[in-house]
């Protein structure tokens, strides 16, 4: 009995090992049979209740608030709620994680596992640049019509001279000069028909200037009062002219000085007074202010485009869940401008100089169906430059095979072209101004595609493989353009996207 108790504990034995080898072998180790796995993709387009959602969400309101400028994030979060899709500082690819953290803890995602996607279909508004006509603070003087506004207040100065004795410059929102121009702020106020009403022509008079208001009355002085007075002939009506002349100079703190020639007085604004009249010996004092000078000019607004459909994935590995879509999108058309301040907030893209322009007002532009276009050539004047046009950053932290595509197309250039256009890398720059300070690795040769020969202005396709910078989480590329006293191309590059190879 004992020998077959001791056999039938040794053939337990046995079949259980059997048993494990046999279930190891055939469906993996106990491990793996209590881990269960689900790779797989799943597509979802985001409904109105998601957008309404999302700005209740607690992580989401998180992140608006630690933004840099965290009230106008989250009054983008909030506005993203009402208009139902994404817009202004609120990426799809930030704030979307949280709610895809919930989703996935949702019975019916809780198993995915590493190589899983999730791809979702959202609406964007892209930022444009809208050029409107507006009153601007002058940064130098001409002849031309001006908004006089006394420094610190929000109103400009007017006056009727016709009715006033002594032509008085009073606030335009006193009870005496009803019609305020509320709409005054510190950068630009808007041209209308009431602020125009408003306005001082200053035209040149010899060595001097004359000051004539909306009403086509010339501003004068006399000998006695520090107030104004006005008359539409100053030849007859004012025994010397220099009564009627003012010299002009701006000041470093950006108000000017509006000097009466003859008498050498200053226009101030007196706060006792509520009115403006030239006094001497009282410019910085308390109670009098200095004048700023607003002319017409244009101010670009960023507004939102119509929104369109995009795309996101999500991707799952052993890091976690992270955003897989483009690092680098742009058309790089549809709008034009030539302002470098213009074309860095609507796209991000810094302009930068080594050694100036020269007499020329820009060299890179935004082209509204070229993209950003460079040349240095105007009126038969060809002038040397090195100019660098630099991509938003880009984040390869969990790249696997970053490839960069873009068009181009070019004329004018020298032989060989890449002498005179060339493709730059830097993983160090620092943002505009900065330029000289960055790393960059000339990528020229690395560009694979045909580079334009100047016989045509036909746009040719160009890829650069960006893989030796994965894993680098400031990656910018630079457009380098050269010129020189007798060499200047124009160049034309457009629908730049960065984005990984497919497999």
């Amino acid at each position: 009995m004992k020998a077959t108790h001791t056999t039938i504990i040794a053939l337990a034995a046995l079949a259980f090992t059997a048993c494990e080898d046999y279930t190891e072998h055939n469906f993996g180790t106990r491990e793996e049979l209590y881990t269960p796995t689900q790779v797989s993709t799943i597509r979802l387009t985001l409904a109105n209740s998601d957008y309404e959602n999302l700005a209740k969400d607690t992580a989401a309101v998180r992140i608006a608030l630690s933004a840099d400028d965290d009230s106008a994030t989250y009054r983008d979060l909030l506005s993203v709620a009402q208009k139902k899709y994404f817009r202004g500082n609120i990426t799809p690819e930030e704030y979307l994680l949280p709610m895809l953290l919930n989703l996935v803890g949702s019975n019916r995602y809780y198993s995915m596992t590493a190589g899983s996607n999730i791809v979702i279909t959202y609406r964007a508004a892209a930022d444009s640049i809208v050029n409107v006509a507006a009153y601007v603070p002058a940064t130098s003087f001409a002849p031309g019509d001006y908004l006089m506004v006394p420094q610190g207040e929000e109103q400009v100065l007017a006056g009727s001279g016709a009715d006033v004795s002594y032509g008085e410059l009073y606030l335009s929102g006193s009870s005496r000069y009803p019609n305020p121009v509320t709409h005054l702020t510190a950068t630009a106020i808007s041209v209308d028909a009431t602020s125009r009403a408003y306005l001082y022509t200053f035209a040149r008079d010899a060595e001097h200037y004359t000051i004539r208001n909306a009403e086509g009355m010339y501003l004068y002085m006399d000998d006695t009062h520090a107030s104004f007075q006005y008359t539409d002939d100053i030849d007859n009506d004012v025994d010397d002219r220099t009564f009627a002349q003012w010299d002009v100079a701006k000041n470093d703190d950006g108000t000017f000085d509006i000097v009466n020639v003859a008498t050498g007085k200053d226009i101030l604004y007196s706060t006792s007074y509520s009115s403006a009249g030239c006094y001497s010996d009282k410019k910085g004092t308390d109670g009098y202010l200095s004048l700023l000078l607003y002319k017409v000019g244009t101010v670009s607004t960023i507004v939102d485009a119509t929104p369109e459909e995009g795309e996101v994935t999500f991707t799952l590995d052993e890091d976690g869940w992270s955003a897989k879509g483009d690092y680098l999108n742009q058309a790089l058309t549809g709008w034009a401008s030539t302002n470098v301040d213009d074309i860095f907030a609507a796209l991000g893209w810094s302009i930068e100089y080594e050694g100036g322009i020269g007499n020329l007002n820009y060299v890179f532009r935004a082209d509204a169906m070229y993209g950003l276009r460079a040349s240095a050539y105007v009126s038969g004047n060809y002038t040397p430059t090195d100019v660098l046009a630099i991509s938003p950053s880009m984040n390869f932290k969990k790249a696997k095979a970053p490839i960069l595509v873009f068009q181009q197309a070019q004329k004018y250039a020298g032989t060989p072209v890449t002498d005179y256009l060339q493709v730059w890398v830097s993983t160090d720059y620092q943002g505009r101004g900065h330029r000289a300070d960055a790393t960059w690795t000339d990528v020229t040769m690395q560009v694979e595609g045909v580079w334009p020969d100047g016989s045509s202005w036909d746009f040719s396709d160009m890829s650069l493989d960006l893989s030796a910078y994965v894993g680098q989480t400031n990656v910018v590329v630079g457009f380098h353009y050269v010129s020189t006293e007798t060499q200047a191309a124009t160049w034309e590059v457009k629908n730049i996207r960065c984005a990984e190879a497919e497999e």
